[in-house]
């Protein structure tokens, strides 16, 4: 079987292709087995006792099916772009790192208990607060606290 691994080496070389792309006639090996030099591989391929296999391609299907799509003008929302959802995301957690920064220094100053601490996180996570004038306009009229 080595013996057929160099013809196979030596013919890859001449059809300049992969190993496993050569095919070598079944009925044919002991003329490939007595192949010796490279010339005597060129004269086995020009008798097509050696040939090189088709390249396996890949089904396009789906691919071109979702290229015409595309090109239809499907496929194209904002919904399908990450980097917007990335940006929401970044504006978002530095409004709420802000608020909560907020909302902690109003807890240690002494204008806000900590049950209404609490009930304020949760409105600024919901979405309730936008800065921190709506905070402090929520504090003046539902809590009526003065500071």
């Amino acid at each position: 079987m080595a013996s057929l691994q160099t013809r196979k080496d030596i013919a890859s070389k001449v059809l300049k292709v992969g190993l496993n792309r050569v095919w070598f006639d079944p009925s044919r090996l002991d003329d490939i087995k007595s192949a010796i030099t490279r010339n005597d591989i060129k004269d086995l391929i020009k008798e097509e006792a050696i040939k090189k296999r088709a390249v396996k391609g890949v089904k396009r299907r789906a691919g071109k099916k979702h290229i015409l799509r595309k090109k239809k003008g499907r496929k194209k929302g904002p919904g399908k772009i990450k980097k917007y959802i990335v940006k929401r995301k970044t504006e978002y957690i530095i409004l709420i790192r802000k608020l909560r920064s907020y909302l902690r220094a109003l807890k240690n100053r002494g204008m806000i208990n900590s049950k209404e601490y609490q009930k304020l996180r949760r409105y600024a996570r919901a979405g309730e607060f936008i800065k921190k004038q709506d905070i402090n306009d929520y504090i003046k009229t539902k809590l009526r606290i003065k500071k």
